[in-house]
Formats: structure tokens, C-alpha cells, sequence
């Protein structure tokens, strides 16, 4: 059963199954006792119990064509206040509708959630002790001890519904905020904080684009020879800048990503391939500028890139292929090259 993603989504469904399920159950109660009390001369009774069978009905009907559940949630609430005050106010069927009220009552909590939840009940408690402790003769002939122990154990009965609700929605926050947290760590690279392979392809699946995009991979030159000759923290720093300079030339919608060891990919929404060429030969430019420190020397670092166009997310597998052969023409043209769909390009240093 699919309980959607979000806690909104979820906590949506939960509800809409809520109303289906009291139809379903309730509303076999409602009819058989409606029809009992009708066969048994109650019949303002008998007609209240198919009254409410009807609305409930109706609600589920609204609830099938709605998405939003939340207000419907809300009215529907508003109903069961009323119908639990009436069946224990009114009695029931000889003094059994209390009995009635309680399974309402959770009910009623479980649709609004613990903030409105409270104050239903409250007003409920309140209401209900108003005319059952009060000095009015509206209501069913309890004892008084029998009208005190009602409004006990439905106070008792409504702290335990509300303190267990907050609990659900305190460990519900728990349970999603660690569940964000471990989905970010498995998309993200640990190293340079962009998107793993994974991320990305998360991230695009979720990205809705109409227009034109770009994908460019790039990869370090010569990588192997940094790690091998001035160890493998150096080699960290040097994808550590590389990264920096990816999200500070990247727009926010943009997918940035460790595709795998020293190679990085690069999704660009929105835009064409001559201005991404320059958006990658500003980023080279300036990683190259980099004087990375070592015990012996300071050195510069360069990279090269394949650069293609991407027309839609079906077509992403297709287009990296693409961008890494143009990737490999780099490299055989010497490296330090940005290769794209349209003709190499040479950017050496004097």
C-alpha cells in the first residue's frame, strides 16, 4: 500500500483510510441498530442513527474527489462531536449509547490530529459534563454516579487518545528527519559534498524541465599522477576546489555530481551549448589558476570535458555515453581540452 513520500502525503492517506474504514465497519452499526431501533418503536432514534449513516456516506463520496482530505477531516469531526453528545446525552437504546461515544471519540482525535483533537475533546468534556452534572432534565436518566464515572472515563479515555497522538507525531518527526537524513547521506559524496551518482539521477527523476539542458562530464588530468606523487590528501584537496568551483559557477536548479573518482558530472537546465562551453572553460580556467601546495612544489592542476545536449530525462543514459566519448577525444588530443557535439576545443596555457 502506497502511503506516498512526504509526511503531508502520508498523513493524508492515513486519514482518507480513517473515513473509509468507519463507513465500512460503522456503517454496519449504524444501519443495523437504525433498523433495530425503528422495528423496536424508537423511532426519532432509528431515524438519527440513517441520518448519520447518510452523512457519513456523503463524506465518503466527497472524500473519493477531493485530494486534500484535511477539511473534510474537519467536518466530519464536527459530526461525530455531534453524534457522540447525542447517543450519550439521549441514552441510546436504554442507557447504551455512552458506550457508543467512546469508540467516536477516538475517532474524532485520530481525524483531527492532537493540536485540534485537544481542543475537540476538551469542548466535548466540557459539553457533555455541562448537561450530565448540571441541573438540566434533557438528558438521559443516569444516576449520578453513573453520570460522574461517564465523564471520568471519558476523560481519562480522551489524555490517553491525546498523549498518544503526540507521541505518533513526535516519533513520526523523528522517524522522517532520520530517514532525511540517511536519504541525504546516500546521495551525497562524503568528500566533496556534491551529488553521488545516485543523487543524481534521484534528483533528475524529480527535476521537471520542458526547455533545453546540457550535460557535461569532466575528468582530472592525470589524476593517478597526483595521488602517486604527492599522496592521496592532496588528491582529496584537488576534488575538494574542483567541487567548490562547480557550485559556485552552477544556478540553484542545476545538478552538480561526483560521477566517480576524479570525474565530475554536470547537468545545465535551461541552457545552450555554446554558453555552456563557457560556463566550463570559466570553471577550468580558474581550477587551473589554483596553486595547490605540496612539500616540493606548488603545482596546477587541469581537467578535460565532453559536453553534449540532453532533450530529455529519458535520454540522460544516452547522453552521458555521448559526452564520454567526446570526453575520450579529449584526452587523446592531449588533454586540458573541452570537447562538445560541435568541434573540439583547445584552452592551453602559454
Amino acid at each position: 500500500m502506497n502511503f506516498g513520500t512526504t509526511p503531508a502525503e502520508i498523513e493524508n492517506k492515513r486519514k482518507r483510510l480513517l473515513i473509509y474504514t468507519f463507513i465500512a465497519l460503522g456503517g454496519v452499526f449504524l444501519l443495523t441498530f437504525g433498523i433495530v431501533s425503528f422495528t423496536e418503536g424508537r423511532v426519532f432514534l432509528g431515524g438519527m442513527l440513517i441520518f448519520a449513516l447518510f452523512v457519513a456516506v456523503v463524506m465518503a463520496c466527497v472524500t473519493l474527489r477531493v485530494k486534500d482530505v484535511q477539511p473534510i477531516s474537519l467536518i466530519f469531526s464536527s459530526f461525530l462531536f455531534a453524534l457522540a453528545s447525542y447517543l450519550l446525552l439521549s441514552g441510546g437504546a436504554e442507557g447504551t449509547g455512552a458506550y457508543w461515544s467512546y469508540p467516536i471519540l477516538m475517532l474524532m482525535a485520530f481525524l483531527t490530529g492532537p493540536r485540534v483533537g485537544a481542543v475537540f475533546l476538551c469542548s466535548y468534556i466540557a459539553f457533555i459534563t455541562m448537561f450530565m452534572l448540571g441541573p438540566f432534565d434533557v438528558t438521559y436518566p443516569y444516576r449520578p454516579f453513573e453520570a460522574a464515572r461517564i465523564v471520568i472515563t471519558s476523560s481519562v479515555l480522551i489524555i490517553l487518545i491525546v498523549a498518544s497522538e503526540w507521541i505518533r507525531i513526535g516519533s513520526y518527526g523523528a522517524i522522517a528527519e532520520a530517514s532525511e537524513v540517511n536519504r541525504h547521506l546516500a546521495n551525497t559524496d562524503f568528500l566533496t559534498k556534491l551529488l553521488n551518482r545516485n543523487g543524481l539521477k534521484s534528483r533528475l527523476l524529480e527535476n521537471e524541465f520542458a526547455g533545453p539542458a546540457v550535460v557535461a562530464v569532466l575528468d582530472v588530468d592525470r589524476f593517478k599522477q597526483i595521488n602517486d606523487n604527492y599522496g592521496h590528501d592532496r588528491g582529496d584537496i584537488v576534488l575538494q576546489r574542483l567541487s567548490m568551483l562547480l557550485i559556485k559557477h552552477t544556478k540553484g536548479g542545476d545538478l552538480s555530481a561526483r560521477w566517480g573518482g576524479e570525474e565530475f558530472l554536470v547537468i545545465l537546465f535551461d541552457s545552450q551549448l555554446d554558453a555552456a562551453e563557457a560556463l566550463i572553460n570559466k570553471v577550468k580556467t580558474e581550477f587551473e589558476a589554483i596553486q595547490f601546495k605540496t612539500e616540493a612544489e606548488d603545482v596546477s592542476v587541469s581537467f578535460s570535458a565532453g559536453i553534449t545536449r540532453l532533450e530529455g530525462k529519458s535520454e540522460f543514459e544516452e547522453a552521458v555515453k555521448r559526452a564520454d566519448v567526446l570526453l575520450y577525444e579529449a584526452k587523446d588530443l592531449g588533454r586540458n581540452v573541452i570537447v562538445t557535439d560541435s568541434a573540439p576545443r583547445l584552452y592551453r596555457r602559454d
